[in-house]
């Protein structure tokens, strides 16, 4: 007897996203420790410094914070993407996904979806650290989920003849 065997789940996230998201934060907060020790040191010794300049590195530490806080391992198959979390994952049909689109040079895809999840309306991925480098090999698995999305938009749902419809 043959059993309908989906396709395998194909990740899209690095296996190293924490090391990611915490690596960089260190290294800046590491900059942000450096640069104010230096301002300290030039204002004991009598030189005149511009705090101008020094608030630049939080702002950039604020927009760090919030656009990683919702970067999640993401994996998908031909019909369904899933969102790993620590907790529980989160079960997303292809249907609902509106467009996966790239939002930064270093390799973070954003997924917008039609109605919001407990994720919300969007939220993001990154296929690789080295996402410049490696970049066809990560676009062609992101254009395999664009094509599966595709697939699934065009598909017909077949509902129960006696399924209450709302």
């Amino acid at each position: 007897m043959a059993e309908l065997k989906s396709q395998r789940i194909k990740s899209l996230s690095t296996r190293y996203l924490g090391f990611y998201k915490n690596s960089v934060l260190v290294v800046l907060v590491g900059l942000l420790c450096f640069l104010l020790y230096m301002m300290v040191s030039s204002l004991i010794n009598g030189r005149r410094i511009s705090w101008f300049g020094f608030l630049y590195l939080p702002f950039a530490i604020y927009l760090w914070i919030r656009m990683n806080r919702n970067v999640y391992r993401v994996e998908f198959d031909e019909d369904h993407l899933y969102v790993i979390q620590k907790g529980q994952d989160i079960l997303i049909p292809l249907e609902n996904i509106k467009e996966v689109d790239i939002k930064t040079i270093g390799g973070v895809y954003e997924v917008e979806l039609y109605s919001a999840e407990q994720l919300g309306k969007r939220f993001y991925f990154k296929p690789s650290l080295l996402y410049p480098f490696n970049y066809k090999k990560k676009d062609d698995l992101v254009n395999i989920l664009r094509r599966n999305i595709n697939r699934a938009q065009t598909r017909k749902q077949h509902f129960q003849a006696n399924a209450l419809h709302s």
